[in-house]
């Protein structure tokens, strides 16, 4: 057996933190014992979803989960653009030689939030509970093809939830069994399987976390109060097996959907933490002399997905077409303000296979919309190809296609301005603007009712197959039937993924990786288009708030200095 109590790990990118926005006192104030107050008000442009961790997934849920609950191990931040896998609800873990069994030991100290003690059983429930179709749990997809019998109970294929390869051999260990060697899979169960309470789901049932009374917490700290759409006050967890090291007392998270109104309360000393890509802000932010500034490319790969169910998009060269129609780097310079780096693969230059970067093992053959830019020399001319092809009018000026915004702030109408203009200039089409709030613009990807829309995704883990997964035709986030893709190509697509899990030899799985990126990138299915690199602004008084390329802030550790 393998023994493994901390997995450290870092990437080679300049020192930085993400874009994390958050508000306080400039001016901190002394509690009645003349120590600093130890609060941390911290902001976000969306809304917190739900508090259900099966089944609320968003970017904000994430966000608040990993302040409330710990998973079996967390990944989190450290100085120097660096992340590390640390225990968490579990203090330790071997690693089978074959690397197919996990065998985690549970943190004896560890409690939820009544006082109960967190055990196995809480991760063997929560699961099976992702493996039973009738909870559609979010995430369950990530394990589908991992945990053994995992993809039969969800998929109803003969097995049942109990009999995946995860089983508490007593209450203070969990073993879980995998059906490939995964090198990643401790970073998938940091940020994908975060815990229920066995004993209060089975009481309450789908009542479980619908308001902050219905749900208990393992992490450092807890929900004192949520309104949707205002703010998410959470708490010391004086239950939490490390409270005693935990230096904040609150952290007031609140809804701020405007860009600009938070900086501007971060310049008025309101702020601990801004994001912003706007430079006179910035310079603003850095002439108080009260703030030190970071500045990282984010992991999350930003692209435009076009639905080939559409009477025009079913074509290859259309989707080319519209694919390099514009330049990425004026997109982020326009946009942007520069803040940000163009991709012309599905992954960023960070994503690893083994040791080394995916981009590195493929010797750069993956950056394939720089292939399609110079072979394609005019786009209009390549889009007739394509109606002709499909029987339709050639006259460009006769389709219109249908842009789906992912909100309705500043920003996302700069994009869809932009991207009108881009599109209807350069190949003479008309383009419709969809404004719409996120969360409609994914329930209409989840109806197959879009054309174009604004994706984005933020890795569950540091390897090509946490992107490419997304389009699994079957059983990925965005399967076939959001992306109306069919044919051979997705059947093909699929058996490189599968062969993947099994490749043991780094350079082999990366060429895998390789040849599925290219039929979804080189078709046009996607359209990758940049990753952000925005400064982030943190008070001085603010220590330990590190963030990285990948990995979650440690609010355990951050405090404030008088």
């Amino acid at each position: 057996m393998k023994k493994r109590k901390t997995l450290a790990m870092g990437l080679a990118v300049a020192l930085a933190v993400s874009c994390l926005a958050g508000c306080g006192g400039d001016d901190k104030k002394a509690s009645s014992d003349g120590k600093t107050e130890q609060v941390l008000n911290i902001s976000n442009n969306s809304v917190v979803v739900g508090l259900n961790p099966l089944i609320n997934t968003t970017g904000p849920d994430n966000s608040a989960f990993n302040m409330v609950l710990d998973p079996l191990v967390k990944r989190v931040t450290r100085d120097g653009n660096t992340y590390e896998i640390i225990p968490a609800a579990a203090e330790s873990w071997d690693i089978s030689e074959d690397g197919l069994t996990y065998t985690f030991h549970m943190n004896k100290d560890a409690k939820w939030s009544d006082g109960t003690k967190v055990t196995a059983n809480d991760f063997e429930f929560t699961f099976q509970k992702m493996a039973t179709p009738s909870v559609a749990a979010t995430n369950a997809w990530l394990f589908d093809g991992v945990i053994e019998n995992f993809t039969e109970a969800l998929y109803d294929q003969g097995k049942k939830p109990e009999d995946i390869g995860v089983h508490a051999i007593d209450e203070d260990t969990l073993e879980i069994k995998i059906i490939h060697p995964a090198s990643y899979f401790l970073e998938l169960v940091s940020s994908s399987a975060y815990p229920v309470n066995k004993a209060m789901y089975e009481e309450l049932g789908s009542d479980y976390a619908t308001s902050e009374t219905k749900t208990v917490f393992n992490g450092p700290f807890k929900i004192e109060s949520w309104s949707q759409n205002t703010e998410m006050v959470v708490v010391r967890n004086d239950q939490y097996w490390g409270a005693d090291d935990v230096k904040l007392d609150k952290i007031n998270c609140k809804i701020i959907q405007e860009s600009g109104t938070a900086v501007q309360s971060y310049i008025n000393g309101e702020l601990d933490v801004i994001g912003t890509t706007d430079a006179n802000w910035g310079k603003t932010i850095e002439e108080q002399g009260e703030s030190e500034s970071y500045q990282v490319p984010d992991s999350s790969p930003e692209f435009f997905m076009l639905n080939v169910a559409n009477e025009y998009l079913c074509n290859e060269k259309i989707r080319q077409a519209l694919t390099v129609a514009y330049d990425r780097q004026e997109m982020i310079d326009t946009l942007r303000n520069g803040k940000g780096v163009p991709i012309y693969s599905m992954m960023p230059d960070t994503v690893q296979v083994g040791e080394k970067t995916y981009t590195e093992l493929v010797g750069g053959k993956n950056h394939f919309v720089q292939e399609l830019q110079e072979e394609i020399k005019d786009p209009k001319a390549l889009l007739i190809e394509g109606l002709k092809e499909l029987g339709k009018d050639p006259d460009p000026s006769k389709v219109t296609i249908r842009y789906a915004s992912r909100g309705t702030d500043e920003l996302s109408k700069k994009i869809a301005e932009w991207m009108k203009q881009q599109w209807e200039s350069v190949l003479g089409i008309n383009v419709e603007i969809d404004m719409m709030e996120w969360n409609i613009m994914w329930d209409k990807i989840d109806a197959g009712d879009y054309d174009i829309a604004t994706g984005g995704w933020g890795p569950y883990y540091n390897e090509p197959s946490a992107l490419l997964q997304l389009f699994d035709p079957d059983n990925g986030y965005f399967n076939a039937e959001k992306t109306g893709w069919s044919g051979e190509d997705p059947k093909k697509y699929q058996e490189l993924l599968n062969a993947a899990k099994f490749e043991v030899d780094d350079q082999k799985k990366a060429e895998l990786y390789l040849q599925a990126e290219e039929l979804v990138v080189k078709s046009g299915l996607i359209e990758p288009t940049y990753v952000e690199e925005a400064p982030t602004f943190v008070k001085k008084y603010v220590k330990n708030y590190f963030v990285s390329t990948v990995g979650q802030v440690d609010f355990s550790k951050v405090y404030i200095e008088k």
